[in-house]
């Protein structure tokens, strides 16, 4: 059962404090209506340094972003087409995730997160689908056979029994092995020991003929 007291507080607090409810999977990016959600693209300053950004809507093009919705310098904002966009992450440190407020079914698609690294196709793009979502509850604690929702996942009891009979075959196959691996060192003891001896007495019949060959002489 959901937990009906995180859903509540969800519904019932300003928007302003409700931190964003995002789901991803690969490139694809849930959020819900009403709500916020948060698109994550992130570069290695250290690595590349500090460069210039932008999102847009569509897919990423050859050059630039198109339907350009935000642009950055590497380290400030440098324009916004509106305040339902805005990054909460620390842009001087490579978080360029954008946040997008107030989630309409106009805001569902693709959009394009490209960091300006100079040089020949050295840009940094990423593609993102982002789909909007009626119902927050449902959509949240509901699963399907191929995917899994952030807050919950079902558990296979068919895949728990395979893999506990697997446990205990592997742990008999040890056992098995370990007793195997007994016998033999028994084995090669005694077969050791065996030749061992018959050297010994070969030896001493040997100095016994050596011994008599001197007395008759």
């Amino acid at each position: 059962m959901p937990d009906s007291s995180l859903y509540l507080s969800l519904m019932f607090l300003p928007q302003q404090l409700v931190s964003p409810v995002t789901f991803v999977r690969g490139s694809e990016v849930r959020g819900f209506l009403g709500q916020s959600v948060t698109l994550p693209c992130n570069y290695f300053v250290r690595v590349n340094g500090e460069y210039e950004m932008c999102w847009g809507r569509g897919k990423c093009p050859i050059l630039g972003c198109s339907e350009t919705l935000f642009t950055t310098n590497g380290k400030a904002v440098t324009s916004t087409t509106s305040p339902k966009y805005h990054l909460d992450g620390k842009i001087e440190e490579g978080d360029v995730s954008l946040t997008v407020d107030n989630l309409g079914e106009e805001d569902s698609g693709w959009y394009c997160c490209r960091v300006e690294i100079p040089g020949l196709f050295n840009d940094q793009k990423k593609d993102l689908n982002l789909l909007v979502l009626e119902e927050f509850l449902n959509s949240t604690f509901t699963t399907s056979s191929d995917e899994t929702s952030t807050f919950s996942q079902p558990i296979d009891e068919t895949s728990t029994t395979i893999l506990a009979w697997s446990g205990v075959s592997l742990a008999i196959l040890i056992i098995v092995a370990g007793i195997a691996a007994f016998i033999l060192k028994e084995k090669l003891k005694k077969v050791t020991k065996g030749g061992s001896e018959k050297m010994a007495i070969g030896m001493h019949i040997h100095q016994a003929v050596e011994e008599n060959v001197y007395n008759i002489e």
